[in-house]
């Protein structure tokens, strides 16, 4: 390539589109191609339906020998779109459409990334190694590349070199950096990973900043660096279900009913020839999507309409086999599920469920109650702080894209997920954040799963608790706080968080009255399986040993690690210690409680959610008439609400029980894990033992760690749907759609290909 003065490089602005087939050509779209086009990529329809199409030039990447034919390709594509023309580089496997950035802004074309450089340059030096990162050849290339795309080297976030690749190999290369570019992933090296890490996750930007990529080739004495940047076009959610992810949905007033329509939903599945391995040729996953396609969709208007079912049955499985397997299980269980609802003998039944380990799911008691609001019980649960994990939600974005960039324009996505504990390649690094660090992290996986929730399915709540801190992700994520993003930056640095009730625990050393001169406080705190009464019974031989958290069979002690040790043994208990500096939840915090106010005192919105009852644990301590539940929310009301819970002993018990007087029975735990969910079952045991009057409840998560997220949030809708709660289905009708769609084009292409074959047609590209 010729080379140009850094004065007069300008850059290239040409914008890059992903092709859903490398066989597309504008001239000769057919209307059933057209149509699947549209589907699978909606920002090629303004393109597609241009009155005149547009002039075209196609040119094959091939295996040539030569390693510089691939820049020479793309010296021929960037001249003949400087004459006009549109240009298509296609692989056999794969198509990229090029075309003048400012064309596609005036077709309203939105392009996965765009090409802002390339430039080369020949080894100076024969004795330098010219394939060396940091090599005299490779530096000058990129830097005369960023030059020419008036971008800095701080600028980019990823950078890669690539030696001795052939054309085809660097097209790849360069194919696949718009795909991470266009879904907004990074993918990690392999040789860097742990067997249980995540090979990818989320490619976090800092706040308002695009995404900067450089790629370089190194081929014997040359270089070429390419710069890249994001476009404004997003590659289209992958979908949920597929061929290997299937769900169903059955309905019935009786058990006849949902018998015969296992029966029928069997008979369509004997529709799909399978092979020996349980595999599905591209025709055979047509039907099958069909089937599940048509499935939702009546479920769907059956759910939003007022005839819907007393009873929705879902199947979820991995195969057509095992969805077969599914439903002759459910079958099996329907008599003594019935049998269990007409038992006039039980004077409370109960939770009447079925549930298997693949996400299938049938309550004859469902909690959700979409015939009657006025009796609707479902909660949002929000856990506190420690629940996050190393690489939580990794894959999500990939399956909403959309409500991620809606996340990143809104605020700094990447400190509210705190991205570089969660995602550090060292998997131990997020067991050692900071207690400011895990609140971030859990209010940021809180409020974006209840974003998930509320805008792509509809659901919404109709009361809100939250367990400790989860209580300010409460008010964050359900649109009450005016910006809850102004607390990331606050929570790192304010000394509530640094060294008040963590760190140094100046607020115990006051309430303990300790100078600078005593030593350091060994605090821990000890999960111990007992009621609370023993253990208050002992508190005031230990004064600084703290009950901390009660909750179902067991209880949190907290304090001095020895008076803590020695209540455990006059207990006659066992306990495990956390190993984590926080006082929250003891008297000493009540040194803090003003701070505390100060602290979350933020504006609230204008237009706040009326329709959520609101319930706090400092409810429990206060007359009803002064409960969150039953005040007009102001920006004091909440703030003492979150200063009360944070300073006195959480009765986690306490304020479940609180919550179902109030009406909640469907409790879905919005945030990281399921801790929550297994406190409220273990409670909900105990009440069927010893309270029977209590009104039965269901828990529902959103997340488990050691589970796929996207799998963990398809059995949560697939609960939801049975216990009736309005939501809408068309995420997963959508996703069905894009995959029938890429079917049907696979199976054009391949008949396509067939043909040429059969006839010896050899077609080149110029």
């Amino acid at each position: 390539m010729e080379q140009t003065p850094k004065a007069s490089a300008m850059p290239l602005r040409i914008a890059l589109i992903l092709l859903p087939t490398p066989q597309f050509d504008l001239s000769t779209v057919e209307p059933s191609v057209l149509a699947n086009y549209q589907t699978l990529q909606p920002e090629l329809i303004p393109l597609l339906k241009a009155d005149a199409p547009a002039d075209m030039m196609s040119i094959t990447i091939s295996d040539d020998s030569d390693t510089n034919n691939f820049e020479s390709q793309l010296n021929a594509a960037t001249e003949a779109i400087n004459n006009g023309y549109m240009v298509k580089l296609a692989t056999a496997t794969h198509g990229l459409l090029m075309l003048p950035a400012l064309k596609a802004a005036q077709m309203r074309i939105h392009p996965h990334a765009q090409l802002a450089a390339m430039q080369q340059v020949s080894q100076v030096d024969v004795n330098e190694q010219p394939f060396q990162p940091g090599s005299h050849a490779l530096n000058q290339a990129l830097d005369q590349a960023l030059n020419q795309a008036k971008r800095n080297l701080s600028d980019v976030s990823l950078n890669e070199s690539f030696e001795a690749l052939n054309s085809k190999q660097q097209f790849t290369a360069v194919y696949s950096l718009i795909q991470r570019l266009a879904s907004r992933t990074h993918v990690r090296k392999a040789v860097e990973l742990g067997p249980k890490q995540a090979k990818s996750h989320y490619w976090f930007s800092e706040f308002h900043q695009n995404r900067v990529a450089a790629i370089n080739f190194i081929n014997g004495p040359q270089t070429t660096s390419y710069v890249l940047t994001q476009g404004s076009g997003l590659l289209a959610p992958k979908s949920m279900l597929n061929s290997q992810r299937l769900m169903f949905v059955l309905q019935g007033n009786n058990q006849q009913q949902i018998a015969a329509s296992i029966t029928l939903l069997k008979q369509q599945l004997d529709s799909v020839q399978i092979t020996g391995s349980d595999e599905l040729y591209l025709e055979q996953q047509k039907v099958l999507l069909g089937i599940m396609q048509d499935n939702l969709i009546d479920a769907a208007k059956l759910i939003e309409s007022d005839n819907s079912s007393a009873y929705h049955a879902v199947i979820q499985a991995s195969s057509v086999s095992a969805a077969k397997q599914e439903l002759a299980a459910l079958n099996d269980a329907l008599p003594s599920l019935f049998a269990e609802q007409a038992d006039s003998s039980l004077t409370s039944k109960g939770l009447i469920q079925y549930k298997t380990p693949a996400g299938s799911y049938l309550t004859l008691t469902p909690l959700g109650n979409s015939n009657d609001h006025s009796q609707a019980g479902l909660a949002f649960v929000y856990p506190g702080v420690g629940t996050v994990y190393a690489d939580m939600l990794n894959e999500l974005h990939q399956y909403f894209p959309a409500l991620y960039a809606k996340l990143e324009r809104e605020g700094d996505l990447k400190s509210m997920l705190q991205a570089e504990h969660i995602y550090h390649l060292d998997a131990k690094h997020a067991a050692n954040m900071s207690l400011g660090d895990l609140a971030i992290a859990g209010v940021g996986s809180s409020y974006l799963l209840t974003q998930l929730l509320t805008d792509e399915f509809n659901v919404k709540p109709n009361f809100a608790l939250g367990y400790s801190m989860g209580e300010a992700s409460m008010w964050a994520s359900l649109g009450v706080w005016q910006n809850p993003h102004a607390l990331i930056s606050k929570t790192q640095t304010d000394p509530l968080f640094t060294s008040a009730i963590s760190g140094k625990l100046t607020a115990v050393r006051q309430a303990w009255q300790l100078d600078d001169a005593d030593a350091e406080i060994q605090w821990n705190s000890f999960v111990v399986r007992s009621d609370a009464a023993p253990i208050e019974a002992l508190l005031e031989d230990y004064p600084h040993a703290y009950l901390a958290i009660i909750q179902g069979d067991t209880c949190v002690i907290a304090g001095c690690e020895t008076q803590c040790k020695a209540l455990l043994a006059a207990l006659g208990k066992r306990g495990i210690a956390a190993n984590r500096v926080t006082a929250m939840h003891t008297q000493p915090a009540m040194q803090e409680h003003q701070n505390v106010m100060d602290f979350y005192l933020q504006p609230l919105k204008a237009d706040l959610p009326r329709e959520i009852g609101f319930i706090s644990a400092a409810d429990l301590q206060q007359s009803q008439e002064f409960s969150v539940s039953h005040c007009a929310l102001n920006s004091q009301v909440v703030a003492k609400s979150i200063a009360d819970t944070f300073c006195q002993t959480l009765d986690f018990t306490g304020l479940v029980h609180y919550a179902q007087e109030q009406g909640a029975k469907l409790f879905v735990e919005i945030g990281a894990d399921r801790q929550n969910c297994t406190l409220i079952d273990k409670i909900a045991k105990h009440d069927g033992a010893n309270e029977p009057q209590r009104q039965p409840c269901c828990t529902v998560p959103m997340n488990a760690k050691g589970s796929q997220d996207i799998t963990s949030v398809i059995k949560a809708i697939g609960q939801l749907i049975s216990h009736q709660v309005p939501l809408s289905l068309q995420p997963f009708i959508d996703g069905l759609k894009r995959e029938q769609a890429s079917c049907q084009l696979k199976l054009a292409n391949d008949t396509t290909a067939a043909a040429s074959n059969e006839h010896h047609i050899l077609r080149e590209e110029v």
